[in-house]
């Protein structure tokens, strides 16, 4: 009968949970009686938890096997081309699966891009629908704050491409295409640096694009490591690094700016200035709030399409991309100064570059 059948159905479910209650409330009296944590019974089962090394700073942990100063490549459309023009093992394969597969959305995220914002703009200089022909002077607060949100996540999104050309900044030249590969380094402080590009001690086998270079990287991070920042990290501290072994093509260093970068920023750049009028010239305050939404939308269309037009291979290629590391000094004196006080007042940068470009924007479109 269904009583019964449902009494059966219960009847393990309540045995465990009857168990289990048991069991912590057994845990509970051990604790209470000062009994070692170290080996704990973890279910009625009779597992057992174990230390597995001693604890950790999950930011230091982080640092340890990610490095320190990561380049990351961002998720959108636009960079999971590059991705997947580097992945292939020829330049024959690479433009066969960007016609099939990359090319096509990042041209669809293009015009769609493109022609929202040109419509937006052209809606904004007749006063299309509710906007008006001045500003929202009654609501000043909601105005500045709107456009500040606004303006603040197009330079979000500058930076992201600025990101993206850092990426690309840590491969060197080579004549052919070849596959992406990367090489994990442990590096750590030592008491002198190196005076040699290190091939002869170590015995390393030389990279196939640029073998020096990496040698000198190498001796940079020893270097400013035996100074401040040894100091800082420990003389037992050990620090991940990534490079790529890899190296891109000019051909296809320029088309990745020149298809992708480059008319990713042209579109940021006029979603800024069209979507700052929409925003500014609301007639109300509930539409200031639906224009600032949907200009944000036209930003956000590169992850829109990247989520939707790509397949899983491809963004699982991109999304599980190791950061690519500088470390210490590398680069040179400025270069390591500008990356410390940029994390450093990486908020304060950002409301600064935000205010700056408020200004201009608001007296163009309300005097």
């Amino acid at each position: 009968s269904p009583g019964v059948t449902n009494a059966l159905l219960l009847e393990p479910w309540s045995s465990c949970f009857l168990s289990r209650c048991v069991w912590l409330l057994a845990m509970s009296l051990a604790r209470s009686k000062g009994l070692s944590p170290d080996k704990l019974s973890c279910d009625p089962a009779y597992f057992e938890l174990e230390k597995v090394g001693g604890a950790f700073n999950p930011m230091a942990e982080s640092q340890r096997e990610n490095g320190i100063q990561q380049r990351v490549l961002p998720e959108n459309v636009y960079t999971a081309a590059i991705v997947a023009w580097l992945n292939n093992e020829s330049a024959s394969e690479a433009a066969i699966g960007a016609a099939f597969f990359t090319a096509p959305p990042v041209a669809l995220t293009i015009f769609l891009q493109v022609t929202l914002t040109y419509y937006l703009q052209v809606g904004v200089k007749d006063y299309d629908g509710d906007l008006e022909a001045v500003c929202l002077t009654d609501h000043r607060m909601l105005l500045y704050t709107g456009l500040s949100a606004f303006v603040g996540l197009s330079l979000g999104n500058l930076y992201t491409i600025l990101e993206a050309h850092n990426w690309l900044q840590m491969f060197g030249s080579c004549e052919r295409h070849e596959e992406l590969m990367l090489q994990k380094y442990l590096l750590k402080p030592t008491p002198q640096a190196p005076t040699g590009t290190g091939k002869e001690e170590s015995g390393k086998e030389e990279s196939s694009v640029y073998p020096d270079c990496v040698d000198e990287a190498m001796d940079g991070v020893a270097r400013s490591m035996e100074g401040g920042l040894g100091e800082a990290m420990g003389t037992d501290d050990v620090r991940g690094v990534c490079r790529p072994q890899s190296g891109i093509t000019p051909c296809a260093r320029a088309s990745f700016y020149a298809f992708l970068l480059l008319p990713w920023a042209a579109v940021t750049v006029g979603v800024l200035f069209a979507g700052s009028g929409s925003v500014l010239r609301s007639g109300n305050r509930f539409d200031l709030v639906l224009n600032c939404v949907a200009a944000i939308f036209v930003l956000e269309l590169g992850e829109v399409t990247y989520a939707l037009l790509l397949p899983r291979t491809i963004k699982n290629s991109t999304a599980g991309l190791p950061p690519l590391n500088r470390v210490g000094s590398e680069g040179g004196a400025v270069a390591s100064a500008l990356r410390k006080y940029g994390t450093l007042f990486f908020f304060w940068i950002v409301i600064a570059a935000t205010a700056v470009v408020d200004v201009p924007l608001y007296y163009f479109w309300c005097d």
